[in-house]
């Protein structure tokens, strides 16, 4: 099969396609065959080699259908759908033809969705949907500050979060985007220098309820600050880098009965506390099909154009999902 690797650490120019083993049957995984593939900022890591050990072939999300399972709970052709659980770390990843993927990482799906579209959902909205429900246990009548909101998981979560009923507001740096993220469904965008507690506060005086930070610990105490009491900050995302917060001192930082969190997809999906069956993404990509909430498919580039995927990527001028197609 052909497969994309990395021939050296660095630059989007460094991955390679190349000729590579195609995976054999093995006992409770499923092979499928790979249609399409969203592109993620975990991935631009791996890349540059500050991700750990990862496998030759990364790509931690895929779209595609089954090619064989020895377990016959799938059948040959059906259309599935499966992101991390080990993916790109402990197994090969989806920058390929095909992959082998544990059986129980393995969501079925029935849609008429084109393999672009559909590729652009599983990793960015279940991971919205999980950090909601069960980083945030949000509910309806809540208010959600969204800190990176223009992210592709940053704009998943104020769709969902607008679905779900809640009062959103959302951050972004470029005063251009306010825009984009009103399009989605933010009901107040606050331009983000880094510091915006106070402004947030100017207009909900008593603070929001949950707050889903993506940007990381260069904005993690100012957040802590935007939130009401008895409120929850759920860390997900390392927008603004991998760098650990220093000095942090619980006690005299963080507000009296606001709780802090984290929902880290990578780590987690797939275990048994967050298994692949409870995330309903069935139920949105059919929303997304009969037009309910909007899919957050920017572009779309060919299996030859990795690296100026990868390029788009780190330019951070698209504001939505890269999807490959294989």
């Amino acid at each position: 099969m052909k497969a994309i690797v990395i021939k050296e650490t660095g630059e989007a120019a460094n991955l390679t396609i190349t000729d590579y083993p195609k995976p054999g049957s093995k006992d409770r995984f499923v092979l499928i065959k790979n249609k399409a593939f969203g592109i993620n900022r975990a991935e631009i890591y791996m890349r540059k080699g500050e991700w750990g050990e990862v496998h030759d072939i990364i790509g931690i999300e895929c779209a595609g259908i089954v090619e064989s399972d020895p377990s016959n709970t799938f059948v040959k052709g059906q259309k599935v759908v499966s992101f991390v659980g080990g993916l790109a770390r402990d197994f090969g990843g989806s920058y390929a033809e095909y992959l082998s993927v544990p059986l129980k990482n393995i969501i079925p799906v029935q849609t008429n969705l084109p393999w672009n579209e559909l590729a652009a959902i599983p990793e960015t909205y279940a991971t919205a949907w999980a950090v909601l429900h069960w980083g945030l246990q949000a509910a309806q009548g809540q208010s959600v500050l969204v800190r990176g909101g223009t992210s592709t998981v940053g704009l998943a979560s104020i769709i969902l979060a607008k679905q779900l009923g809640l009062k959103v507001f959302a951050t972004s740096r470029s005063k251009e985007k306010v825009d984009i993220l009103k399009k989605y469904g933010a009901d107040t965008v606050i331009s983000d220098n880094g510091k915006i507690a106070e402004s947030l506060r100017k207009i909900q005086p008593e603070g929001v309820d949950n707050v889903i930070e993506l940007i990381g610990n260069t904005t993690l105490e100012d957040s802590l600050a935007c939130v009401a009491p008895h409120g929850t900050v759920c860390v997900a995302g390392f927008l603004g880098g991998l760098s650990p917060l220093e000095n942090f001192m619980p006690l005299m930082q963080l507000p009296s009965s606001v709780k802090l969190t984290s929902f880290g997809s990578a780590f987690v999906f797939g275990n048994d506390d967050f298994p692949f069956a409870k995330i309903p993404i069935q139920q949105i990509v059919s929303d997304i099909e009969l037009h309910k909430i909007p899919n957050i498919l920017a572009k779309t580039f060919d299996f030859g154009q990795i690296v100026e995927a990868h390029t788009l990527m780190e330019s951070n001028t698209i504001n939505g999902k890269i999807v490959v197609t294989v």
